[in-house]
């Protein structure tokens, strides 16, 4: 004989579902994935910014495209976006990160505001239209972008790690601007960032799409 319904009692579980939810939990663990820790994640989607701003560097000094001497003169500006790069990554990645994420945001913030405010007036016209800069910073961000949301599927999506990840990506973009670019300020104001704007916008976007592999925080 059942006992007596108990409005006030908690739900009794379903057997049959309990032993569906059972059984995919041990169909998962026999998988076997491999289990990266977050550390190793942040370190990849720092290097995958930061080694292709340093490649493109080596790259545009064996081309000539830019001079040790610009490189010195530029160099605490470059240092400030890789050194944000790497906080923004760390955050993005850290289980609890939200200070550092917000420290992320902050750099960011002042990296962007010091491209435009050291930037000097043009020396002339340039032969190329301004919106290839635009769109150079943007292909630049394609692989770091992958590795971003390569590594976001590892948490449940959360929009400030989302932005943080995609500022980090887009370091890459305005290094390579500080050193192939020598328009002015209102030139990197709307160009340059507005392609690192660009780059945040569609981490965020497309990591809210895509399926996290876990839901951890």
């Amino acid at each position: 004989m059942s006992p007596p319904f108990n409005p006030w009692g908690p739900p009794r579980p379903d057997p049959k579902a309990l032993e569906r939810a059972l059984a995919a939990a041990h169909a998962e663990l026999a998988l076997k994935r491999p289990v990266r820790r977050w550390r190793s994640q942040a370190v990849g989607l720092f290097a995958a910014s930061a080694g292709l701003a340093l490649a493109a560097m080596g790259v545009l000094l064996a081309l000539g495209s830019t001079s040790g001497a610009l490189l010195m003169a530029r160099a605490p500006l470059l240092t400030l976006l890789l050194s944000t790069g790497a906080v923004c990554a760390w955050g993005a990645m850290a289980p609890r990160g939200r200070g550092l994420r917000w420290v992320g945001v902050g750099m960011a913030l002042v990296s962007a505001a010091l491209l435009v405010l050291t930037r000097a007036a043009p020396r002339g016209p340039s032969s190329l239209p301004e919106w290839v800069c635009t769109a150079s910073h943007l292909a630049l961000a394609l692989g770091p972008l992958v590795a971003a949301l390569v590594a976001l599927r590892s948490a449940a999506f959360d929009p400030l790690r989302a932005v943080v990840a995609g500022l980090s990506v887009g370091t890459v973009g305005a290094f390579v601007g500080e050193l192939a670019c020598e328009q002015g300020p209102g030139h990197v104001a709307t160009y340059h960032l507005g392609a690192w704007a660009l780059v945040v916008l569609t981490t965020w976007a497309l990591s809210k799409r895509i399926k996290p592999r876990t839901y951890a925080p």
